[in-house]
């Protein structure tokens, strides 16, 4: 079960409730920097660095009239038949508070002070996006419910269904079972995302959609397309198999807990839009050169940490696949066009030699040979199988010569 609680004041009212007695079993912290081991945790003051963010960001503060939201309380109870350990159950909090509030402060604290003795979680989730500054707003309770019983199952634990639908409900509900994406642009870039890159800033989801963007240009196959996002730091897993869109999730091999869905950047990086164009061989965009080229940039950045030029290396490859130029030629014709602004990438393009001068001479031989290819096919039906209308022909002639005996 999940409970929600909304805070409203300070958050150390909470901290002692939670603390009081030495009754905390154990704590787990989330961009909160943990207490030395060597001391108790209950002489960790984790409320006094919530406040602190809070205070620092004017998060502490009404909103146009509205009761200030400090702080999100969410009670995580396992099923009482699984008979969790602590292990357990701290495994299964860090994950779903990770996947929801991997940008916030979080402290999860752990209880058994229940009536027979279960162990459950506290989650606090201080109301400041410590990225960009924001206030939380409020996630779907549903959807969180959801989230919590798709990583219990994972984890072999019970989850909490709605009964089976029967009859004329059921065949409506598998009809409808198919969850629409969150967005049905190709490329989503979220608002948090899109301030940190104009401010210059580290966004970690901007970081994993510009390496996700290189590996699926130059892989050609399911199993390249993960090696390369191996080799380039960052992990492809799958989601639950309850979940009701399948979908790949991404997260940096050094942050785990810093991943994000497919979708959520975009269909363009999602499993559904993906695998069928890995499965047929990649999207091909560029020649083998490109290609190696864009592999050798992506090493040489990530080797010394050049975010930068990663950035400036995915923002040409985005180009290049978004307007299907294949040489410098057809790239110069594109920056002629008033309604394009893409300098900055179409220098790169040009300095780093991603394109050819000319177009590949393979693809116009190609397209030269084949009307001809084809037309001479259909010459040489035409003088090999009689035409359809012959049989016709020659009854109408047979009886035009007996009409004239006659």
């Amino acid at each position: 079960m999940l409970k929600t609680i909304a805070g409203h004041t300070s958050s150390r009212g909470i901290c002692r409730y939670l603390t009081r007695k030495n009754r905390a079993l154990a704590s787990d912290y989330i961009n909160i920097d943990a207490p030395d081991p060597a001391h108790p945790e209950a002489a960790f003051d984790w409320a006094r660095v919530m406040d602190s963010t809070r205070c620092a960001f004017g998060n502490d503060l009404p909103w146009r009239g509205k009761r200030v939201r400090t702080y999100k309380h969410y009670v995580v109870s396992p099923d009482p038949k699984d008979g969790i350990g602590l292990e357990a159950l701290r495994k299964l909090a860090t994950t779903w508070a990770a996947e929801h509030f991997s940008e916030y402060e979080v402290a999860i604290v752990y209880h058994d002070d229940n009536e027979r003795g279960i162990p459950h979680a506290h989650v606090v989730v201080n109301n400041t996006n410590i990225e960009t500054g924001r206030r939380l707003q409020d996630p779907a309770p549903k959807a969180l419910a959801i989230s919590l019983q798709d990583i219990a199952e994972t984890q072999g634990l019970s989850a909490l269904r709605p009964p089976e639908p029967k009859g004329l409900a059921a065949r409506a509900a598998r009809r409808n079972s198919k969850r629409s994406p969150e967005t049905h642009r190709s490329e989503y870039v979220r608002r948090a995302e899109k301030e940190l890159t104009e401010r210059g800033e580290y966004s970690w989801t901007a970081d994993i959609r510009a390496r996700v963007r290189i590996a699926r240009t130059v892989a050609r196959s399911d199993t390249e397309f993960r090696n390369v996002l191996a080799a380039m730091g960052v992990t492809v897993s799958d989601n639950s198999p309850k979940a009701q869109r399948r979908d790949w999730l991404y997260a940096l091999a050094e942050h785990p807990s810093r991943r994000i869905s497919g979708e959520r950047m975009g269909l363009a990086y999602g499993r559904e839009r993906l695998e069928p164009v890995l499965r047929m061989g990649g999207m091909r965009r560029l020649e083998d050169a490109g290609e190696r080229a864009i592999a050798a940039i992506a090493r040489r950045a990530l080797a010394v940490g050049d975010l930068r030029e990663l950035g400036r290396l995915s923002a040409a490859v985005a180009l290049i696949e978004s307007s299907h130029v294949r040489c410098l030629g057809d790239l110069d014709a594109l920056m002629q066009e008033a309604s394009v602004n893409n300098a900055d990438a179409a220098r790169y393009i040009r300095e780093r030699a991603l394109l050819p001068e000319e177009r590949p001479a393979i693809a116009l031989q190609h397209a030269a040979k084949a009307p001809s290819t084809v037309k001479s096919a259909q010459d040489a039906a035409r003088r090999t199988r009689p035409s359809a209308l012959q049989p016709m022909r020659q009854n109408t002639q047979e009886k035009r010569r007996g009409g004239t005996q006659r």
